[in-house]
């Protein structure tokens, strides 16, 4: 039985995350992150409704406040003692509404630190629990859109907002270099295995719901990866489910 937590997990990918673990890998307890405790206690009654049966539990933790970080570790551990998968799904992005450079930078610094510096402490936070996994593993719900290589070949149309993928380029840096140290681990407890995802154009409220797959479906990526055994997949690597496959992303 795997212990599974996933960031902003009350709506959206997030949730969809949540409904498909708890229907693919269903002894899983499935502990969704929210900002609000009662947001996720609701979306645990959505999720019964759906047929899930999976043990389920909430935690109050915001990705951007430490004091609720470092809360919901210990609360966590108190009640499990370890954590087996952390899905670093949670993030917001701010939208300047004029080209001001005041407004363009508080918007950018915004972005930077929900989309990559939060999910930084709060994977920093939890690797005293996830070392007492036997197989831990580290998710970044990340994008293709952060890929440098289909950036430069222009495989990919024009974006909208570059803040977007510059935030999700660096998670995907983020996840390599924490990779890297994690092949020189020696502190004791397992060593964690990382990877990013890219769930696709996904019908969300952060593109006012235009993307072309349900969250559900945006989800398989993720599911592909936990369903795997241990050592098939190797880590630090960046992956997508499109066309009918697991298929690498390059970075």
């Amino acid at each position: 039985m795997s212990i599974v937590l996933i960031t902003g997990a009350n709506r959206g990918i997030g949730f969809g995350i949540a409904q498909a673990v708890a229907s693919r890998i269903p002894s899983s307890t499935i502990i969704l992150g929210c900002r609000n405790i009662d947001n996720g206690h609701e979306a645990i009654e959505r999720l019964r409704k759906l047929g899930v049966s999976s043990t389920l539990d909430a935690v109050q933790v915001d990705i951007e406040d430490i004091q609720s970080i470092t809360a919901a570790v210990e609360a966590l551990d108190n009640r499990y003692g370890k954590l087996d998968v952390l899905i670093n799904n949670a993030a917001s992005l701010k939208l300047p509404e004029t080209q001001h450079l005041a407004e363009l930078k508080d918007c950018s610094n915004s972005s930077f630190n929900s989309c990559v510096t939060s999910n930084a402490l709060v994977t920093k936070a939890f690797v005293p629990l996830l070392r007492k996994s036997s197989w831990p593993r580290v998710i970044m719900n990340s994008s293709a859109r952060g890929s440098l290589g289909r950036t430069a070949n222009r495989e990919l149309p024009p974006v909208a907002l570059i803040d977007y993928c510059v935030c999700k380029a660096a998670l995907n840096m983020l996840t390599l270099h924490y990779q890297i140290l994690e092949d020189n681990h020696k502190d004791g407890g397992e060593s964690i295995n990382f990877w990013s995802v890219s769930p696709g154009h996904t019908r969300t409220a952060f593109n006012n719901y235009r993307g072309k797959k349900e969250p559900v479906a945006s989800a398989e990526a993720f599911v592909r990866l936990l369903e795997s055994d241990k050592g098939a997949i190797r880590p630090g690597t960046f992956w997508e489910f499109e066309d009918g496959k697991l298929q690498e992303v390059p970075w």
